[in-house]
């Protein structure tokens, strides 16, 4: 296959006119006035936009199917027995068919992170997959990315409820801090039977797993912060960025990446202090910001991503700035980056090609999109109502 005189955007800040050659699974040449070899399929896109397939940080993409799916609604990254839960692995929750439903190729995704719900302190394990397939073993990008957890107000309404804990920010704080104190002291080898959970949060600890935290305002990101910071080799990464201001000085100083994820509801109180001014500056003192969208499986959820690209655009206005928060930076921070993210020789040909780009004009329609180098869309191929 060999796209030709496309405006190849490279999702690392760089866009020319150019080729752009693949070979089964991967690309193989980028470059000027290539040459069809025989019997190659030649797909001309002048006049169109070449983008990387976007790259969802955070999703359930996949643990929701629809009322004809074999598991419908099964909110199954959502184990709420129990309010720790490290020792769980993401993976497990994903259904491949529960994601192809979705045909998210037609809005421009080509991978997503699936991660735990909000509603635990320490949820479980991230993994990433394709959008496209049935079985999760050969859709899996990468497994045990990094470790959620959640400081947010979704712990007391989901077990306040019942009257268990955590009821209180006191419990989830001071419970947050002793559980990586705990899983700093966990000496496997003087622990018999093994203790599953604190194992899981001792690979974070020390710096093997990166810890993905949901906080609901800055004064819970600062908090979070201060129990960290006593753990050298801790990878903090930020989720939802609500109430940042850009100002924050140990955010910049650590280049602790954020993730802006939107609300469900957009008039929730906590989402309505989401400041993409904020974020922008951060960005612009080289802090890693993925744009990633609701993490809900709603039908609009799918465009959630391009929506939050289009307004950092009324912040920066330089859509090759934007983009790799769309693509580079959140395969990166899902330590995918060596297989997608990105227009590069040697990488998985996740590609879409655009009428016009889509940062700059909502006219902008996905013309056809390569998973792997297979077409998993193209315009025309729209699900309707029967």
């Amino acid at each position: 296959m060999l796209i030709k005189n496309g405006n190849v955007h490279d999702g690392l800040g760089t866009v020319r006119q150019q080729d752009l050659r693949i070979e089964g699974e991967r690309i193989t040449q980028l470059g000027e006035g290539l040459t069809p070899c025989e019997g190659e399929e030649v797909f001309d896109a002048s006049g169109m936009e070449v983008l990387p397939g976007f790259v969802q940080a955070l999703s359930i993409w996949g643990i929701n199917g629809s009322m004809q799916e074999i598991r419908p609604s099964s909110n199954d990254n959502d184990e709420k027995s129990s309010p720790i839960t490290p020792e769980l692995d993401g993976f497990y929750a994903f259904n491949g068919r529960a994601a192809s439903i979705q045909q998210l190729g037609a809005f421009g995704l080509t991978s997503c992170g699936v991660a735990p719900a909000d509603n635990n302190l320490f949820g479980g394990a991230i993994a990433a997959f394709c959008v496209e397939g049935v079985n999760p073993y050969k859709m899996c990008l990468k497994r045990e990315i990094a470790m959620m957890a959640s400081v947010t107000g979704n712990l007391k309404k989901t077990y306040g409820s019942r009257e268990q804990a955590p009821q209180t920010r006191m419990w989830i704080f001071t419970n947050f801090g002793e559980q990586l104190r705990k899983a700093a002291e966990y000496r496997e080898e003087e622990k018999k039977p093994k203790d599953e959970k604190l194992a899981a949060l001792k690979r974070v600890v020390e710096g093997e797993l990166p810890l993905f935290v949901s906080c609901d305002s800055l004064a819970a990101a600062e908090r979070v912060r201060e129990i960290v910071e006593q753990y050298p080799k801790l990878q903090l990464v930020l989720v939802n960025g609500f109430g940042l201001t850009g100002e924050e000085e140990w955010i910049i100083e650590g280049k602790i990446p954020v993730i802006v994820r939107t609300a469900a509801n957009p008039m929730e109180e906590d989402a309505m202090t989401l400041d993409l001014g904020a974020i922008a500056k951060l960005a612009a003192r080289g802090v890693p910001v993925a744009l990633s969208g609701t993490c809900t499986n709603s039908l609009g959820a799918r465009e959630d991503m391009l929506w939050n690209g289009a307004e950092m655009m009324r912040v920066l206005h330089d859509s090759e700035a934007v983009l790799p928060m769309l693509t580079s930076t959140p395969a990166r921070l899902l330590k995918i980056d060596d297989q997608t993210g990105s227009l590069r020789e040697g990488l998985r040909a996740d590609v879409v090609i655009w009428s016009a780009n889509p940062l700059e004009t909502y006219r902008a329609q996905v013309i056809r999109t390569y998973q792997g180098g297979k077409v998993i869309y193209q315009k025309g191929d729209e699900r309707t109502c029967m």
